[in-house]
C-alpha cells in the first residue's frame, strides 16, 4: 500500500536559528523555515515554523528531530502538526 503524503509543521521558539537548520539539516535535504509570532502563556514570542513535505511514514524522524530542537532551545515543548494531503513536484 502507498504511503500517504503529508505536510508536517514542527513550531519552536526563534533562538538558535542556526542549530535548528543544521539539526533539520541531518534528517531531511528539503525543508522550509518561516519566521512568525506566537504567544505561549500569553507572552508573545518569536516563533519558527519549520515545514517538511514527505511521505506519512516519516514521523519517527520528525519527531527525534523536534525533541532535538526542544532540547536545543531548551523549551518544555514544542507542537508537531501532520496534515495529511497530496503533494507533488513539477
Amino acid at each position: 500500500m502507498k504511503n500517504q503524503s503529508a505536510t508536517f509543521r514542527i513550531y519552536t521558539e526563534d533562538t538558535n536559528k542556526g542549530k535548528i537548520e543544521e539539526i533539520i539539516s541531518r534528517y531531511f535535504d528539503g525543508f522550509t523555515i518561516y519566521k512568525a509570532e506566537g504567544f505561549w502563556r500569553l507572552q508573545k514570542e518569536k516563533t519558527l515554523i519549520i515545514e517538511i513535505l514527505g511521505e506519512s511514514d516519516i514521523v519517527t524522524k520528525i519527531n527525534s528531530a523536534a525533541r532535538e530542537i526542544k532540547s536545543a532551545n531548551n523549551q518544555e515543548a514544542v507542537i508537531v502538526q501532520k496534515i495529511k494531503n497530496n503533494n507533488w513536484l513539477i
